[in-house]
């Protein structure tokens, strides 16, 4: 009896499953303010410390997944050309908040992969700060 009710509760809840809730996203109102930083070649890393700085908790790895299901390599190649072309007629504006410098992110630590066993030496070292 307990397994059919069980049945009867998980059918119940895979009727009213919406998978468009499951889909929307943190970052979606902010689709043109992550495009232009991407354009502007910032990384995921320092977006996500931005974000968190303005009160949005979000991952690099939440960013990069966001980032790259939602923007073409020519789209963020054409936001670039716009604001390369506008930035000569006007100053740089700054972006609020304290700046970030490379001492806010962590160094990348990349992990060898099976297919890249040879290159483990290199896989295993981390960037230097200048």
């Amino acid at each position: 009896m307990e397994t059919a009710t069980l049945h009867d509760r998980l059918l119940d809840d895979a009727r009213t499953y919406d998978p468009a809730e499951h889909t929307r996203s943190l970052l979606a109102p902010y689709r043109d303010v992550l495009l232009l930083w991407r354009a502007k070649f910032m990384s995921y890393e320092q977006i996500a410390a931005t974000l968190t700085r303005h009160g949005v908790k979000v991952s690099p790895a939440s960013v990069g997944i966001f980032c790259r299901r939602s923007f073409t390599r020519a789209e963020i190649m054409g936001e670039r050309k716009r604001f390369e072309d506008g930035a000569a007629h006007r100053p740089a504006a700054a972006l609020p908040g304290p700046a970030l410098t490379r001492a806010d992110t962590k160094p990348t630590r990349h992990l060898p992969c099976p297919a890249s066993a040879g290159l483990k030496s290199l896989a295993t070292t981390t960037r230097p700060h200048p």
